[in-house]
């Protein structure tokens, strides 16, 4: 069952990018990052509802669950902001791959702050993941100089915060619901990017206007969320997170068909050694 929500939410999260990539052309990097949050809130507040009243879900509240939220919110505005800046100092095939190596900054993270321990056969699946997605990502560029060694810098840091995101993940649902986690922690996130939307009236008249994809997208974001944690239930963080790579499989044909990028066959070839670790991680699990 956890692989299978595994895969889910690796599917649903490419569904929610390839969706952002098309609003790319009607909001900026800041407020798509603020919509992502703050219109997924009317969808986690339905669902904790409809459970709530079918006796399903139980709000809980302490201080180990609030810290954890804050951590958590904290790392994903850490992540999605270096991210963004990397990007931004050079092309994406030099600074893509470093983005990719989340799985092996968890190698450390994970049994010193979740306790999950890793074996052999988690190892490797997870270094065929990002051997995968490095494959997928990398061609050979001419040297850029400081700027590009910044942008690889910031890169590893985008990484660091996202392995962070994970760990809290695992943390956080094994003391309160997946639901009710996902929603305390999209709201606290939601407020951090608020300031910055709020005292730029052209990012308000975006949001107007592009209103109806970014609640498709909110819907997608609460789905990919909420599939997530609940895989963490079932498995270590970073197991899900080397299934996760799979998304990168489901980028390829979801760029192939919607915006017509080339390079296929390569891709499909990186595709298979992500697919590898995943099944790696599956057949030991069973």
């Amino acid at each position: 069952m956890g692989f299978l929500l595994a895969v889910l939410s690796a599917l649903l999260n490419t569904t929610k990018d390839l969706l952002s990539k098309r609003l790319a052309s009607l909001v900026d990097g800041t407020t798509s990052t603020f919509a992502s949050f703050a219109y997924a809130l009317p969808f986690y507040a339905l669902l904790l509802a409809c459970l709530y009243f079918a006796g399903f879900e139980v709000v809980t509240f302490s201080k180990q669950f609030a810290l954890l939220v804050l951590l958590r919110s904290l790392s994903d505005a850490g992540a999605e902001w270096t991210k963004m800046q990397a990007l931004a100092c050079g092309e994406i095939s030099l600074i893509a791959p470093f983005l990719s190596l989340a799985p092996l900054f968890l190698l450390f993270f994970s049994p010193l702050i979740t306790g999950d321990p890793l074996t052999l056969s988690g190892v490797i699946a997870i270094a065929l993941s990002v051997a995968g997605s490095a494959v997928l990502l990398w061609r050979p560029v001419k040297p850029h100089g400081q700027q590009a060694v910044r942008g690889i810098f910031l890169a590893l840091g985008a990484s660091f915060f996202f392995a962070l995101n994970t760990c809290f993940d695992r943390l956080t649902v094994q003391i309160a619901s997946p639901v009710f986690s996902g929603f305390m922690m999209t709201i606290v996130a939601a407020i951090f990017f608020l300031p910055t939307v709020c005292l730029r009236g052209a990012r308000v008249k975006a949001l107007s206007i592009a209103w109806l994809p970014l609640i498709g997208r909110g819907a997608l974001e609460v789905a990919y969320m909420v599939t997530k944690l609940i895989a963490l239930t079932y498995f270590q963080a970073p197991y899900v997170m080397a299934v996760g790579r799979l998304s990168l499989v489901f980028s390829i044909v979801g760029g192939h068909l919607l915006f017509k990028e080339g390079d296929f066959q390569r891709r499909i070839i990186a595709g298979i050694l992500i697919v590898g670790g995943a099944l790696v991680v599956m057949l030991w699990h069973n």
